[in-house]
């Protein structure tokens, strides 16, 4: 896949491995984030809610499974290997770091292979988005591990629906009218489209979640509207670019390798391969999804996601 070549190439000119080309981490950042806000805005664009909801119990269960079994997997494989880790959380971080799975990679490969729109693609979507979930609550409990809060897990998901239905109001009410009155300007239909997705990712950032959950938002929230194709064509080609930037930027991050860190690295990998099969597949066959989507989907989500480097910076 390209995306490999797109994080060689972040590697070669970042501050850690290559030819220190780029050094200030604030501007990587920066470009990281506004490739991932965009990149969801398309996924909310591209969402059938009416498709995904229709795989309710396949989706529901493995879902919601999912993530908890990974994470209870990985506690116990980690605590056996917890004589050359640092002890303490470090097996529940790793846990919670195995346990979900990257969005960016995902989408970008299934819309590469025109998968999306697959019953094992709205499945791996609808997974993608309730993992998700599973970060920002993670997110809300970090802080406190060790003693946590049950209200600051309420607070996260009382302000994320009350984002949700922000969102759904505004573009209800007042986009979509907007939107009607610049109809016959395509380019005012784009314009118009990114600042909504860059309105809804500031209100999300200012509330205290995650700037690419109000894009995801934002998008849904359009998804509905008959300008919703002519959007999706219009900034595909701004999304594939700040896309790359993203994977550049992470191949930036990338430091120098040891020995050690290649071979605990393999072990990451491996188990994240090895827990999607013994979640996602007996799951998602257990409800009745069968075995070629149950394999393909837990296939699609073997890796681990950009919100797992959140979580463990």
């Amino acid at each position: 896949p390209v995306i490999l070549g797109y994080l060689i190439a972040g590697a070669l000119i970042g501050p850690e491995v290559g030819f220190r080309f780029v050094t200030d981490a604030a501007s990587i950042e920066t470009i990281s984030e506004i490739g991932l806000i965009l990149l969801l805005f398309i996924i909310g664009l591209e969402m059938d809610l009416r498709k995904i909801v229709a795989s309710g119990k396949e989706l529901l269960v493995s879902g919601l499974g999912q993530f908890l079994f990974c994470v209870l997997l990985g506690f116990f494989f980690f605590k056996i290997l917890s004589s050359v880790l640092n002890g303490g959380l470090t097996p529940l971080y790793l846990a919670i770091v195995c346990a979900l799975s990257s969005t960016a990679i995902v989408v970008k490969l299934l819309y590469d292979k025109f998968e999306l729109d697959t019953l094992p693609g709205r499945l791996t979507l609808g997974i993608l988005i309730i993992q998700d979930l599973w970060a920002i609550l993670v997110l809300a409990f970090q802080p406190n591990f060790s003693n946590p809060h049950v209200m600051l897990v309420v607070s996260a998901l009382i302000k994320s629906l009350g984002l949700l239905g922000v969102g759904f109001l505004l573009s209800r009410f007042v986009l979509k009218y907007i939107l009607e009155s610049v109809a016959k300007s395509p380019e005012m239909v784009v314009a118009i489209s990114i600042s909504w997705c860059a309105l809804m990712s500031g209100l999300a950032g200012a509330v205290g979640l995650s700037r690419e959950m109000g894009s995801l938002i934002a998008g849904v929230s359009v998804s509905s509207f008959p300008y919703s194709v002519h959007i999706t064509a219009k900034t595909l080609p701004l999304r594939d670019f700040f896309l790359t930037l993203f994977f550049v930027s992470l191949g930036m991050k990338i430091t120098m390798p040891t020995v050690s860190g290649i071979l605990f690295a393999l072990v990451l990998v491996i188990f994240t391969i090895v827990s999607r099969f013994l979640t996602v597949f007996p799951l998602l066959s257990f409800t009745g999804a069968g075995r070629r989507t149950s394999f393909i989907t837990s296939i699609n989500l073997a890796q681990i996601s950009e919100f797992s480097l959140v979580i463990a910076s």
